[in-house]
Parts: structure tokens; sequence; C-alpha cells
């Protein structure tokens, strides 16, 4: 460990010795140093062909700080800043002390000690409405894609006489896609009022005519009317129809709330842009054209994830798209439609639920209700990021839906003092604009000015776990403990995954090579506090044992039988199952007693109605009279 660090400190010292060679002239600040130590390191300055660190950062780094990693973790013009992550608590979050480097020069630093941003990147502040927010090495790219997705229908057929009309065209989807792009000299950025009066195909007419009445009327509510024609010439950070930058990078599936502008979080998708992600959004229509608003409805649930999977597919397509790193996202409602699909698509690694309508109290049901969902199915990285509790008005929280995914890895982050429309642009643009405040409940100490902090936050911890699950990035989490670090009213916690439980063919393959004892522990194990049951489903394992059979993998059927009737010691078909196991596989003794336990277990089997419960006695009578 000790030589580990020291070699780390050598690193440390290369990168700045590296940097004092190109003549460029810096200073040192740390927020973990003690005051009078990082008055020293603020003075600290690297002569010309310097060939050491300066003696109070080596001296830092050697006695004070067991090293984890160095990590470039933003740049701007002439600032670039650095992670050392110290290794003072267990990971995934070790404490972080941050170094800042301000740099004369725009010198780049060495091959293979950081990287360093692409041609053409961006490497200037965002624009004002940015506030904080700095943006990556990418220029942010931005594009509209419309399709019609015609395995549905969306139009009305038929009248209310009865007179039917064909949907030749389906159900209509815009996407829009920003991404990491390299801005041109004559490329120029776009503003507020391009995200509001965007142009579609012909075809695509009384769609785009929807999604400009609720940008629009999204606008109006933003800010005072005064305000309004300064609002439409704002200055956003993306450029339309960019050049994409080369490489294929993580994609984001984002769900913006019910009925929600297609672009209400902009911001932050420019700022996932420029840090290498491609970022979605689509348009959030109702089940048709005489019905184009969504409602809380499962089935409008259903409808919009199979929106935003069709558009996954359109996206797929794209050559800067890399399919193998995929996260979903979403803002209240929409964060249940994130969950939906992050259940359902095994290729997901990360879903992110912003101030999720699931976690209020009374509307768990919205999420568990939902076509499909299924606690068990999520095995994506989780984040729940919220307002905490009281933080608008006083209501409480219920995360009883997300907190049961126990085979994922969960956490749940709350920041106060902020609204639910903090988690979109809404929460910059208010505070630029200085909109007046909401009234008829209790705000708690929330202001715009908090809304904005939030928001800027909020940002940065979707990065940083977006940089932990889809790039692998080791300290990314630690830049989240960071950000917790530098603002009050920031709760964490995390929740590890425990293993799933094994599927029916990993059982069996785990009781052939260590007993059916050693695939009991391990149900045991995944299931934790929930009952076996709930772990083996009895008719999928049941299916499963007769597949097998069928294949002549009577040993392996056996197995599958047996877990099955362990798990449902009251079951009388799971013993009717097994004794054709036993009987497969030779022993008809065990056959025999097990016919006998399913007679005796029958008269009180809940999933028997009487008819039924008779069938079933008089062929396990039948073929006890077998055994005599």
């Amino acid at each position: 460990m000790i030589e580990e660090m020291h070699s780390t400190r050598r690193r440390v010292c290369a990168v700045l010795t590296n940097l004092s060679a190109r003549k460029t002239v810096f200073h040192l600040t740390s927020n973990r140093l003690p005051q009078r130590q990082k008055s020293n390191l603020d003075k600290t300055r690297l002569k010309a062909g310097a060939k050491m660190c300066p003696p109070s950062l080596s001296k830092w780094l050697g006695d004070n700080a067991p090293i984890e990693r160095v990590d470039e973790i933003s740049v701007a013009r002439n600032h670039r800043t650095f992670v050392i992550v110290c290794a003072f608590m267990p990971a995934p979050f070790h404490r972080v002390c941050v170094i800042s480097f301000m740099l004369a020069t725009t010198a780049s630093f060495a091959p293979g000690q950081v990287a360093t941003p692409p041609a053409g990147s961006a490497t200037t502040a965002g624009p004002p409405v940015w506030g904080d927010l700095r943006p990556g090495p990418y220029s942010a790219g931005f594009k509209s894609i419309f399709r019609y997705d015609n395995s549905r229908t969306w139009k009305s057929t038929r009248s209310y006489s009865g007179a039917f009309s064909p949907d030749v065209d389906g159900r209509p989807i815009q996407i829009s896609v920003w991404y990491p792009a390299n801005a041109g000299p004559s490329d120029k950025r776009m503003t507020f009022a391009d995200y509001v009066d965007q142009s579609a195909p012909q075809n695509f007419t009384q769609l785009n005519g929807i999604m400009k009445q609720r940008s629009r009327g999204d606008a109006v509510g933003s800010v005072p009317h005064s305000e309004l024609s300064t609002l439409q010439s704002l200055t956003m950070n993306a450029y339309r129809n960019a050049q994409p930058a080369a490489g294929r990078f993580p994609v984001v599936l984002y769900f913006a709330g019910l009925s929600a502008p297609i672009n209400s979080n902009a911001i932050m998708a420019e700022y996932l842009a420029s840090h290498g992600y491609i970022v979605a959004s689509i348009s959030l229509i109702g089940p048709s054209d005489e019905e184009t608003f969504q409602s809380r409805t499962s089935n409008d649930f259903e409808a919009t994830v199979r929106d935003m999977e069709f558009a996954w597919s359109v996206l797929q397509d794209q050559p800067n798209v890399d399919s193998a790193r995929l996260a979903v996202m979403g803002h209240s409602v929409g964060a249940i439609e994130a969950v939906i699909l992050g259940m359902r698509n095994a290729n997901v690694s990360a879903v992110i639920g912003l101030d999720g309508t699931y976690g209020f109290e009374g509307l768990s049901s919205v999420l568990t209700n939902s076509y499909g969902y299924d606690s068990g199915k999520m095995r994506a990285a989780f984040l729940d990021l919220r307002r905490a509790r009281g933080a608008q008005g006083n209501d409480p929280l219920d995360l009883s839906a997300v907190e049961s995914f126990r085979y994922a890895d969960r956490t749940f982050i709350t920041i106060d003092k902020m609204h639910h429309s903090d988690f979109t642009s809404f929460a910059l643009i208010g505070a630029y604009f200085h909109s007046p405040l909401p009234t008829g409940y209790p705000l708690n100490g929330w202001n715009r000015e908090t809304g904005r902090a939030g928001y800027q936050a909020v940002c940065r911890i979707v990065l940083s776990t977006l940089d932990a699950d889809l790039k692998s990035d080791s300290t990314a989490m630690a830049m989240t403990e960071h950000e917790m670090q530098q603002r009050s009213g920031v709760t964490i916690r995390h929740e590890s995954a425990v293993p799933p439980p094994p599927s029916p063919l990993e059982a069996a393959a785990l009781a052939a090579s260590k007993g059916l004892g050693a695939a009991k522990v391990a149900f045991t194990v995944s299931c934790g506090q929930d009952s076996l049951a709930s772990c083996i489903n009895v008719d999928r394992f049941n299916t499963w044992g007769y597949n097998l059979l069928g294949q002549q993998r009577s040993k392996d059927a056996l197995a599958v039988f047996q877990l099955n009737a362990w798990a449902h010691p009251q079951s009388a078909n799971a013993q009717d199952s097994l004794s054709d196991a036993f009987g497969a596989v030779g022993d008809k003794e065990s056959a025999k007693l097990a016919i006998e336990r399913a007679i005796a277990l029958a008269p009180a089997d809940p999933s028997f109605d009487p008819a039924a419960r008779s069938v079933f006695l008089s062929e396990e009578n039948a073929k006890l009279q077998q055994f005599k």
C-alpha cells in the first residue's frame, strides 16, 4: 500500500512537472486541507523546468493521504480540475480531495497521463443560464428525428357512425437527440426559441403542432410575461445538426413528466452530451389523435414505454451510438416509465429516477400496478434522486416500491430546499429570470436560488452515476460524495445488491456440481427475508422440470422438482411432479411417498377449486394403486 501510495504521488508530481516543462504557471487549492496548509498551497508556484513537486503538496500527498487514484474531472479554457481519491473510506465512497489547476496557458498533458479534449472541443464556460455548471470536453450537438411506428395505430379509424378509415401511417414519434459533437466555426449555438418552435416534415405536422403548443405554454408559464422575448433569445449550449464527434458513445433514454414538453430538460441533456453521452427524449402523446395528452394510467405508461423502445431501435442505427452502454432516466411520472423499461430491457446498466412519482405517499401503486412491474427483474444499478421530505410542502415519502429492488445496487439521495420542477431546466431558467414563487403551500426555505443550486447538484450527481455505471469509472461515485460535502441538506443511502436467485437451469447445474444443499443455500441467501415461494415460481420451475424430463435429463429435472417442492411445501401438484421425476430416475419408493404426500395435501391446497381437487385426488389414487 505504501509503495502504491508513493507511486501515485510520483504520477501526480509527473503531471505537475509536465505542466512546468511547458512553462505553465499555476497554483493549487484543496478543500480538504487544514486552513494553514491550504494557505501555503495557494501560494505555491512551479518554476519553468521544475523537477519535483512543491514541498507543501509533496508532504501532503506523502504523509497525510493514502492515495487511491488521480483523475481529471473537468476542463475549461484555462482551468483544469483533478480529483485525488483518498482511501479513508471503503469504496465506492472514498474521501475526495480536489486539486484545481489554474493554467496560464492551455498546455496539453503528456499521453497516458490525463485525457486531452478532442480538437474543436468545448473548453469554455457554458451559457450564462447554466450558472456554475461547466461543459465537458465536447460541444453538444442537437437534432430531431421523426418516425412512424406502423406496428400501432394512432389516428382514430372508426367514427361514431361506424365508418372505417384505416391509419396507414401508424403512431408518430419525435425523438430529440443531444450528442457529443465537434462544432465548427460556422456553427451557432441554439436559442431557447429553437427548442420551442421546431420544424418537422410535412407528414408530421399534427404531432409537431402538439409539441409546439406544449413548449410555448410551458415557456409562457416559466418567466414573467415581460421577459418572454428575452427568454426566446436566450443562448443555449447546443449546436443544431453539428458534426458528431468521432467514436461511439453511451446512451441515456430520458422520459419527461406527464405530457411535458419534449425538451423540458434540455440543459441537463446538453450538459451530459458535452461530457460524452448521447441523450434522447421522446414526444409524450396519448392513445390517439383525439386524446393527445397522457393520463396517469398503466395503459398510457405502457404506450410511452413502447414509444421509447421504438425510438431506441431507431437510435441503434446511428453510427455514434454504443448500444452496449445504456441508461434510462425519467422525471416525475417519467421515472415510472424509466423503471418499467429498465426492468424489461436486460441491456440497461443504470436507471435514474428524478423526484419520481412512485416515491410520493399514496402513489407507489402507480408503479407497482403498471404493466410488467416485477421488482425481481430490476438488475440495473438504480439511483433515486429527489427533494427531501418536507422540501415542497410537508408531503411524506414512500419509497417501498423501489426499495424492493433487492437484486440491484440502490442509491437514494435527497436534496432539501428543492421543488418538483427543479429537476428540469426550469430550475435554472426560473432563477435566471427571477420568476415568482408559487403560493399555496409552505416553502420551507425553498427559493429560486436553492432550486438552481439543487439542479446543478443533480446534474453533477447524474453525470457521476453515469460515469460509474456506463464508463466503469471507479472514482465517479466519490465525486457524488464530494458534491454532498459542498452543500448542506443532502443525504445519501446505499443498499448493495444481493445475488439474484438461480434460474431453473442454473439451479440444476449447481445441484449437479455441489449438491442439492448448495442450491438451497443459494436460494436462502438470495431470498433473504422474502419467502422462498417468492424466489422459486411454482409454475416456472414445474414447467422447466418437465422440459428437462423431455430432454432425457432426469437427474436435472429431479433437482428442479425437489427445489420446487421444498419452496412450496403445501403444494400438492409440486409433490405430484416430484413423483414423476423420482419415477424417471428409477426411485419407485420415493415416487410412492411423493404421491402419498400429494394426496394428503390436496384437501387444503388453495390452488384447487372443488372440481379440480376431485379430479386430482382421483388421478393420484389411481397412480398409487400402480405401486401395490
